[in-house]
């Protein structure tokens, strides 16, 4: 009785946001594909099939440079098996940004190593070169630079360290396809690199990730733990097939309302009946052993076709991006609006493929409120120095005034989409035009 009491407050407290729901979201779903695509990629659940996955692979690796990628069900996997590779273990330290998901934290636990978190660079929102600098010691094993929300941050001079301590970098890309600094493409520039393709990043597989790497030798054993590991149960595949016909259907401008709708009914019926969700959502704690699927999984067949769909337009999407963030630029300066953009959005070293077009300032949680009415303000990115967990973040080994420059920057954070068409987001800023212009006159 309690149980059902509380899903009734639930509903109740939440009937007015599902009423009047953000219209844009921060996922793009697959509404371009036609029925007949959908029919073909079905018949992929289920079936392992390499000659796809090292097809998907070969693509993908050709939009970063000349070497080669290995993937696997999620990101974070992709990075446990890197630093298998690695052989760290007890009494390593793995160096990570100040501003990271929860999944990252979770591997370096599974390894047995211990987090040491480098704060941000609030040029870039990405990795710092001096904050990194200072937490290097005699146990440093590997250190992740982080590109946050497609901005490269200070990637070479962190290599040149790197290097000279010789420490094993690998360039976090999860937000930064298509990036570049001083011409050179992300993920270039370390010993690997990884990218993910969950559905919340650049090219959207729903879940997924890959390590890229020039280095040969690290590819191959990337490639043995791969081949060693097992696929996702079916069951799984069948929920993430489910979860993609459910945002190819709703993940759109227009739509979003009920797809929070949505969400919100299969969160009530999973604390009823508990059950298996479509997100690989196990890796989001502090525990290390508990897991209802293989970890690490490879990555099932039918995402690697879609991934491959997302390979063949995403020339198109990266333009569409870039274009947003200069239009986006534009308007802030021509309406004037007192947004405190990153410096990195005006540097003509770094190429940008905008993930979101984020920044943070001293009102943002005010600004965030204003525009929740148009945009999902529960998905902005990064709130905390650890996201993606509601457990106390000393169970990530994180203490509070760690990285002070990202725990002031994430309180001001505000993020806008770009997982959208251009004319969407002309359609978007046009609306918080007018949400900003009617609060100054109720200032005046």
């Amino acid at each position: 009785m309690q149980k059902l009491q509380s899903i009734l407050n639930k509903i109740y407290t939440n009937i007015f946001s599902i009423l009047k729901a953000p219209y844009f979201g921060f996922i793009q779903g697959h509404d371009y594909l036609k029925n007949q695509d959908v029919a073909n990629l079905s018949k992929f659940i289920g079936i392992q099939d390499d000659e796809v996955i090292l097809n998907y692979e070969k693509l993908f690796s050709k939009l970063v440079g000349k070497g080669d990628s290995v993937s696997f069900a999620s990101g974070r996997m992709g990075f446990y098996a890197l630093m298998k590779t690695c052989n760290i273990g007890n009494n390593d330290e793995v160096i990570i940004n100040g501003a990271t998901c929860s999944v990252m934290v979770n591997a370096i636990l599974k390894c047995g190593a211990s987090p040491v978190y480098s704060d941000i660079d609030p040029k870039t929102f990405g990795s710092s070169y001096n904050s990194i600098k200072e937490c290097v010691t005699k146990k440093t094993k590997m250190v992740v630079a982080q590109h946050s929300f497609g901005i490269p941050c200070e990637i070479d001079h962190i290599s040149n360290l790197c290097k000279k301590s010789h420490i094993f970098l690998l360039e976090d890309c999860a937000l930064a396809l298509g990036s570049k600094l001083d011409n050179i493409n992300v993920g270039n520039f370390g010993d690997a690199a990884l990218f993910s393709t969950d559905h919340s990043k650049p090219l959207n597989t729903i879940t997924g990730g890959l390590i890229y790497s020039n280095n040969v030798s690290t590819y191959n054993k990337l490639r043995t733990i791969q081949s060693q590991s097992n696929s996702l149960p079916i069951k799984k595949q069948k929920a993430i097939w489910e979860r993609f016909l459910l945002e190819r259907s709703y993940a759109r401008p227009g739509k979003f309302h009920l797809l929070n709708l949505f969400d919100l009914i299969n969160k009530i019926k999973f604390n009823i009946k508990g059950g298996l969700t479509p997100f690989l959502d196990e890796d989001f704690g502090s525990n290390t052993l508990l897991h209802s699927y293989p970890y690490p999984s490879k990555l099932p067949t039918f995402l690697a076709e879609i991934g491959i769909r997302e390979i063949n337009r995403w020339p198109v999407v990266m333009k569409d991006r870039v274009e947003m963030l200069k239009y986006f630029t534009k308007w802030v300066s021509d309406f004037d609006f007192d947004l405190d953009l990153p410096s990195a959005y005006f540097d003509s070293r770094r190429y940008i493929v905008p993930l979101r077009i984020a920044w943070s300032q001293k009102n943002g949680p005010q600004i965030r409120q204003q525009i929740a009415s148009i945009i999902n303000i529960s998905w902005i990115w990064f709130l905390s120095p650890i996201i993606g967990s509601l457990e106390p973040l000393i169970n990530f080994k994180y203490k509070y005034g760690k990285c002070p420059i990202s725990e002031n920057t994430c309180d001001g954070m505000v993020n806008i989409p770009t997982a959208l068409s251009f004319p969407s987001l002309k359609l978007l800023l046009e609306m918080i035009s007018h949400i900003f212009n009617d609060n100054k006159k109720s200032k005046n």
